[in-house]
């Protein structure tokens, strides 16, 4: 496995961060070393992709070694091109915005009596509801103890906004000073050791007991889809999916030798580092390094983050966490820089490369950017007309990519044509209404629990009073003020969306709500810190404003340990077993052109995971209540997949050799047995046929046969 990680890693270093190195320092003005590295990331995933789309489009064919090797080259190439030529961005780098003032001794109380309700929750000593299977934490609160706790933070958040209305507002754009020898320690140390912790959460429970598998059941399918990029240059009909991330893999792949199913054992833990510095790179750009390193310790914390990465969601979770993240960073950098058109790049860059990678971070871009287009654009174009000017013109670049980022991916085509005839309809307009109304939100006591996670749902809630008496009152530049209203606006999206079925994933969404609610979390965490500065000399403020910070930083450091011993045990979505893994060696050595048929599970990924094994990517396998519940039916409809329930269930007949023959069936897959021993007994009916199926394959998990050539139906 070292060998493979080693083999991994540069090329994965070549292919996500080099080709992106100039660029950043072309289009974002930044002194600081990790925020080089995530813009250099973001544009890194952003562009060689988009690169590659170019010959995958024209010539309809695959990711090749050659296109693998030139693709990132001529990104590098290209943004060095234009560093030489341009130079450096320059600009602002100093935080955007002062801290909110410190709250009040009532304030706090209130706000302590709501940390004590989630840390008695914690101990045992409130009521909670065990989370079954344990993923991201083992205990909630229930539905009342939540609304007690919002109802005190709440109260807090309102007592802190009246009281803090003759503050006088703090000047902007405050340098961060370097401060004694041992601040200046803590501010070298303190993000590396954060981003240790996330390293730690990622690899421990990999490292410890899943080698060498990965957890999660998403990859199979992200493999077949890698596999069909590196061979058409095209995902459908597998799945609707935009291509960014499974070109960016299939060009890891080709590079380094290692499939996509070798792949992701090795890089798929180090994805949780993206979220952590993210939020890093926009809460420093707002509040300075204090509230950025804060940011990106609440993302070992969050629930959603670590879901995606179990379940191996990776496109989802590289959009919505990070390439989203970033490219509201960026257009923050638009309110607040002097307009130019390299900031202009940038957000569309960014944002575009959103609606590459995935389709539900895409509904998130396309209302904040109409939200975005119908309120500050004209705002701005009345008060400031050249950051007007230069806002307009980045959402309608970024509009302009995304729609050839989606064109073919979505078929808008047909999409515009179902508008406008009733007689015609597109796979996007399908896929759509097949999911409006499907999925049930999570329980709130749920979302805020286990998805976001308790502190940085309480702080988050607290940080949000915090950014609005800054609007209340005032206290806010105008680009400050778009920022934060940014902010609330992509937090109260997400919310409302996770609370809604018509949104057609309102989990996602709920998911999602963890990282703004972070940002805020961190504004909150520090400015508590903060209370007990020297500004307090009554002995019930100072013993109030101690007790504040204790209660916080223990409610922060037990959910950090308790999410780090998560993490660290065994997977609760492993479907892999030796034997399962030696059918789907067997089945790759032995392809030869063909299709499999695979028996279905209670779930599809059972048959997508030997579709990937098998270096396969048609006949996906449902059971019959999967098909008649459309959402995740795959672009060929349903007829592929009666035609492989047919099979299973009638293994012998004309009708069956029919089908058989019709799809280029080589070898019929059957699972006797698998992990959570909920398995259909298909196989039985092919072994009872020796005269109709020769056995290929077979042990304890699977048997695989394949139709006698000579045989009839009988």
């Amino acid at each position: 496995m070292l060998y493979d990680l080693i083999r991994a890693l540069p090329v994965a270093i070549l292919v996500c961060l080099l080709p992106g190195w100039f660029w950043a320092r072309l289009l974002r003005a930044s002194s600081d070393l990790y925020e080089q590295l995530a813009f250099s990331i973001a544009l890194s995933m952003a562009l060689v992709p988009a690169t590659l789309l170019v010959p995958t489009r024209l010539f309809g064919e695959g990711i090749t070694l050659g296109a693998a090797i030139a693709a990132p080259l001529v990104v590098f190439l290209v943004g060095l091109t234009a560093y030489l030529r341009f130079g450096p961005a320059k600009g602002p780098v100093a935080p955007i915005a002062t801290l909110p003032p410190s709250p009040g001794t009532p304030a706090l109380s209130l706000l302590i009596a709501g940390l004590a309700l989630g840390l008695g929750v914690v101990a045992g000593v409130l009521p909670r509801l065990p989370i079954e299977p344990l993923v991201t934490v083992g205990f909630v609160p229930e539905l009342g103890v939540v609304i007690a706790i919002l109802v005190l933070v709440g109260f807090a958040g309102v007592v802190h906004v009246v009281e803090s209305r003759q503050v006088p507002a703090a000047p902007t754009g405050r340098t961060v000073e370097p401060g004694a020898k041992p601040l200046a320690l803590a501010r070298r140390l303190a993000l590396p050791a954060v981003l240790v912790l996330a390293l730690w959460r990622g690899y421990a429970g990999p490292a410890l007991h899943d080698w060498p598998f990965i957890r999660g059941v998403d990859h199979y399918s992200h493999a077949v889809m890698a596999h069909l990029m590196m061979t058409k240059g095209e995902i459908e009909p597998y799945l609707i999916y935009p291509p960014g991330f499974h070109a960016t893999t299939a060009t890891i792949s080709r590079l380094s030798g290692l499939e996509p199913l070798e792949l992701f054992p090795m890089l798929a833990p180090a994805l949780l580092l993206l979220p952590a510095i993210a939020l890093y790179v926009l809460a420093r750009r707002l509040w300075g390094w204090e509230c950025g390193v804060a940011a990106a310790l609440s993302s070992v914390l969050l629930g959603g983050t670590y879901y995606y990465y179990n379940d191996a969601m990776y496109p989802n979770f590289v959009t919505s966490q990070f390439l989203m993240v970033l490219a509201v960073a960026a257009l923050v950098g638009v309110y607040v820089s002097a307009p130019s058109a390299r900031g202009v790049l940038l957000l569309a860059f960014l944002g575009s490369s959103v609606v590459l990678y995935h389709q539900v971070a895409s509904m998130y871009l396309a209302v904040m950017v109409a939200l975005v287009g119908l309120f500050f654009v004209p705002y701005l174009s009345l008060r400031d007309r050249p950051r007007g000017v230069a806002l307009f013109l980045s959402l309608a670049l970024l509009g302009l990519l995304s729609v050839f980022y989606a064109w073919d991916t979505y078929d808008l085509g047909g999409a515009v044509a179902g508008l406008l005839s009733s007689s015609e309809s597109s796979s996007t307009g399908d896929a759509i209404s097949m999911a409006v109304g499907t999925q049930t939100p999570y329980p709130l006591e749920f979302l805020l629990g286990t998805m976001v996670s308790q502190p940085v749902a309480w702080l988050g809630l607290f940080g949000v009073f915090l950014i609005a008496g800054e609007l209340l009152w005032r206290r806010t530049d105008r680009p400050q003020a778009l920022a934060y209203l940014t902010l609330l606006l992509w937090a109260l999206l997400l919310f409302v969306g996770s609370r809604m079925s018509q949104t057609g994933f309102p989990q996602r969404f709920g998911r999602d709500l963890c990282i703004p609610l972070a940002v805020f979390a961190a504004l909150a965490f520090v400015v508590i810190l903060r209370s007990l500065s020297g500004q307090r000399k009554e002995m019930v403020a100072v013993f109030v404003a101690s007790l504040a910070v204790l209660t916080a930083a223990a409610l922060v450091g037990v959910r950090t340990v308790d999410s780090l011993q998560v993490a660290s045990g065994p997977s609760v979505q492993m479907t892999m077993t030796p034997e399962i893994w030696a059918a789907g060696e067997w089945l790759k050595a032995n392809n030869e052109g063909g299709n499999v048929m695979i028996s279905p599970h209670v779930n599809q990924v059972p048959s997508r995971m030997m579709l990937a094994m098998g270096n396969y990517s048609a006949l996906q396998s449902f059971e019959r209540w999967q098909i008649e519940y459309p959402r995740d039916l795959p672009p060929t409809g349903p007829e592929p997949l009666q035609d492989v329930l047919w099979v299973m269930t009638h293994p012998k007949g004309e009708r069956t050799d029919r089908l058989l023959e019709k799809h280029d069936v080589d070898y019929v897959v059957l699972y006797k047995e698998m992990p959570d021993r909920v398995t259909l007994d298909y196989w039985k009916g092919f072994k009872a046929l020796p005269d109709l199926y020769r056995k290929t394959f077979e042990n304890e998990d699977v048997l695989i046969v394949a139709r006698r050539e000579t045989a009839s139906a009988g």
